[in-house]
Order: C-alpha cells, then structure tokens, then sequence
C-alpha cells in the first residue's frame, strides 16, 4: 500500500530502521520496529504484506517461509504528475521465483496532467511491455490531503481509473478507508457492485497500533457491502524490509496455499489471488 504508506508476521532479531513516512493516520517520523510472528489460525485468511519498496529474491525467499502467502507492490507512483514505478518490475519477478501470489496496486495522482485512465494506461502499458500479465488492479483513494476539495471531481477521476481498467478486463479493487472514502468521495455509492474493497484499519504504527487480523471491524460504506482484504498493521519491519500486513479472504481454506504464482503463454500473472 502505500502512497502515503510504504503504499502485510514473523520474528526476527532486527535493528530497528528509521524512516520518514506520511500515511492515512498522520505519522510522519516513525521507527520501523519487528513485526510479531503470524499466529491467525484462520484459515479462511490468507496473510500478506503490502509495499512500495525496491526487493531483492532473498526477501521474497524470507517472506514466503515466513508464511506470507501474497504481496501487494506497488506499480504506479504519485510523485511529480506520476509515473509508473520500476521497482516494481524487479519485485513482481522475485514475488514469482519465491511462489507469493503477486497482487499491484496504483497510488495515483489526482493533481496531474494526466487524466485517471492516462494513468491507468502508464501501469498496464509499463507492466505488459515487461512481459507481465495483468488480472487485476487496485487503486489507492486515502490520505484526503492529497486531493483537490472537490468531491465531484475526484469520483469522476477515480471513476476513469476503473472504467478504463475494464476496459482491459481487469478486476478493480480499491483501498481505502470508510474516513477517507467520505472525505475524498463524499460517500460516493453509485461505484460499481463488482469493484472491490481493501480497507485499512490501525490505531498507530508498529505492533501497538496494530487490530485484529480478521474482518470483524468491518462496517458497510459507500457502496461497499464487503471486504477482501484488511491493511491491519503499518510500518513493521519483515525480513529486513519496512511493510504494510495485510488479510484477505480465501473462500474455501485450501485456496491461499494454491493461489502461489503463476505464468500464461510464459508470462508472469499479477492479480487474480484476493478476491476471486
């Protein structure tokens, strides 16, 4: 996750990594401190970790035997009018050769130049063109701050984004917050019944602030009934990387440990393993 967050429990003797993040809660300067060992015995819950950061094959390595099952990466930045992020091409490839399911998710920029599906376009076209296929798409819509005032004209961009990656055939999801929902969208609840909800839920930073890793939080908003994934924790550190961790909804229990990574006509597929 993301834009504002390094936008998903294992125990390692780490050292602390400092950090400057702003995020959905207002944290600005944080200590990235060891995320708690996974104990969800849930299996209808498959755990994951969402970043935004460069990777490397021995984190993805770590990040699988330490029972994360999919990672959420980012492939478009915010910065400037944004662009689509790079580090995400090297991070999917190493996602696939660890087994992670691969999910991506879009922080886009509603300031910019671009309109929402030119931005859409900059993240299928930079993803297909490294020889990546794409399921599925998620888009961020947090931090308030970083949106015009003007309600109307965010739910016109967002809805670019969505109509454009449709068009494409690809799943939509959003990840969002029922605050940042209404303050962003003012409650928009005419969006599609078939987009789908990654919500965010924490008190603060670390493992403090972290909820349950369960959906029992839950609460219907906007034209959301349901949810497919939590973000319960932020800013933890997992094999030596700072994350984000994440649930989501398996269905049938079998299904996290199926859902591992895959290829179509020898390609690498992302999305597809939240929420379908």
């Amino acid at each position: 996750m993301i834009n504002s967050m390094i936008s998903f429990i294992f125990l390692f003797s780490l050292t602390s990594a400092r950090v400057i993040q702003s995020n959905p809660i207002g944290f600005e300067t944080i200590e990235a401190k060891p995320a708690p060992e996974i104990v969800n015995n849930d299996a209808s819950y498959g755990n994951a970790v969402d970043f935004s950061v460069p990777t490397s094959p021995a984190i993805m390595t770590c990040l699988k035997k330490a029972k994360y099952q999919t990672v959420f990466i980012r492939g478009f930045a915010p910065a400037g009018s944004g662009s689509f992020d790079m580090n995400c091409v090297g991070s999917i490839r190493n996602a696939y050769s660890a087994g992670l399911g691969i999910e991506v998710y879009m922080t886009p920029q509603p300031s910019s130049s671009y309109q929402g599906y030119q931005q859409l376009d900059i993240l299928y076209n930079g993803l297909t063109n490294n020889g990546i296929t794409v399921r599925s798409v998620w888009i961020q819509v947090t931090s308030p701050s970083n949106w015009p005032n003007n309600p109307t004209a965010n739910v016109n961009f967002i809805n670019s984004i969505v109509s454009r990656a449709k068009q494409y055939g690809l799943t939509v999801g959003i990840y969002t917050s029922q605050y940042d929902w209404s303050q962003i969208t003012a409650q928009w609840n005419t969006l599609s019944s078939d987009v789908l909800l990654w919500y965010w839920n924490v008190l603060g930073s670390g493992s403090s602030g972290e909820t349950k890793a369960t959906f029992d939080d839950f609460r219907a908003f906007g034209s959301f009934k349901k949810a497919s994934a939590k973000q319960y924790a932020q800013v933890e550190t997992v094999c030596q990387m700072v994350v984000n961790r994440d649930v989501y909804a398996v269905g049938i229990p079998a299904a996290a440990a199926e859902k591992t990574s895959k290829t179509e006509n020898g390609k690498i597929v992302v999305g597809g393993f939240v929420g379908n």
